[in-house]
């Protein structure tokens, strides 16, 4: 007599996990193999109090929550059925990475949104992948045949923050924007809001200690002009 449990696991695991760009016709990654966990984390995010801080008081003012953020592993195995080359799934994570053309043109460098699922349920609807690590396993003749990409994704949701407005000191969108080589938060923050000293908003918005270790491919969220303005604790 078969097992009720053992059944229910053999098909869910018929069910493949799939990761696919939703700004170019490129077909889907088909997971070969489904992740074994996800792990998706949620950051709190706060702003420094520009008031005098008071007995038992805050010295940070609550704004709500970041995106989500979720490291999902691939791996990759040129023996598996269906069998795929690692290589030729990497380099299409890569190209999921790189600015879209049209955002280019349009002088924001961003890249291509990703939806991430498993099987009927969609686990993240729009996001970016802001990194991608690469473990190279087993060679034949020196071509990589196993591998595993693990791919760092950022949630992009439409609308506001989670718990937040507008009125009430949150990040009202969450348009992003990729570095490009010699980009810098100043030259951003000129190119968004026409003033270089905004850098700050910027730092602030994307938690940034050191303004000097912005990285080319990082994927920064770009605040409206108002919110940026009340990041710098000015007047609206």
């Amino acid at each position: 007599m078969s097992n009720p449990a053992n059944a229910a696991g053999i098909a869910s695991s018929a069910v493949s996990a799939y990761l696919q760009t939703t700004d170019y016709p490129l077909p889907p990654i088909t997971f070969q193999y489904n992740p074994s966990g996800l792990k998706e984390d949620i950051e709190a995010r706060f702003r420094k109090n520009s008031l005098p801080s008071r007995p038992g008081g805050s010295g940070q003012i609550y704004i709500g929550t970041g995106p989500s953020s979720m490291n999902v592993a691939i791996q990759l195995d040129a023996f598996a059925i269906p069998p795929v080359p690692p290589t030729a799934v990497i380099e299409q994570l890569k190209v999921m990475m790189n600015p879209t053309l049209i955002s280019l043109g349009q002088g924001q460098g961003r890249p291509p949104m990703v939806m991430f699922g498993w099987g009927a349920n969609v686990i993240m609807d729009q996001a970016v992948i802001t990194k991608l690590s690469i473990s190279h396993e087993r060679f034949l003749l020196g071509v990589p045949t196993r591998a595993t990409a693990t791919v760092t994704l950022m949630s992009v949701p439409l609308g506001n923050l989670p718990g937040t407005n507008p009125t009430s000191g949150g990040l009202a969108t969450r348009r992003t924007r990729t570095v490009v080589e010699g980009d810098s938060l100043a030259s951003i923050a000129y190119q968004e809001y026409e003033d270089p000293n905004y850098w700050r908003a910027l730092a602030e918005a994307n938690d940034i200690d050191d303004p000097m270790r912005v990285k080319t491919g990082m994927v920064l969220l770009i605040p409206e002009k108002r919110d940026a303005q009340t990041l710098l604790g000015e007047t609206v």
